[in-house]
């Protein structure tokens, strides 16, 4: 599946469910596609709390705009993050795990953004 399909549809799902933090679904060719051809591995995470011998071919969409509670970028886009990581399937474990993943993306985020501060800024 082309990665431009897999984007309008996790879109579409973050549409029908706006309160939603994260989508976990099964991975699918194309989702890390772009990493692949620049020759680096894709982001993955598994907490603790889960199987780190299961198989790591699932993905943790996060609406990172959502997770830090700002508005939809202009135009209605969005910043979405996708991690690879365990199967996850029952709704009580997606519900416990959607926040410890937001939480997770988003301080890495931040730790990037931070690591990208002139010196003089990380100061201020």
């Amino acid at each position: 599946m082309a990665a431009r399909e897999l984007i309008l549809r996790d879109s579409q799902w973050f549409a029908r469910n706006p309160q939603a933090l994260v989508r976990f679904r099964p991975e699918r060719h194309g989702d890390f596609g772009l990493l692949g051809l620049q020759g680096r591995e894709a982001p993955a995470f598994i907490p603790e709390e889960l199987d780190p011998a299961a198989p790591l071919n699932w993905v943790a969409v996060v609406d990172v705009l959502r997770a830090i509670d700002l508005p939809p970028a202009a135009g209605g886009g969005s910043l979405r993050a996708r991690i690879r990581t365990v199967p996850i399937r029952s709704r009580k474990l997606k519900a416990q795990m959607a926040e410890v993943f937001a939480i997770t993306v988003c301080r890495n985020v931040l730790a990037e953004l931070q690591s990208q501060l002139p010196d003089h800024a990380e100061r201020a």
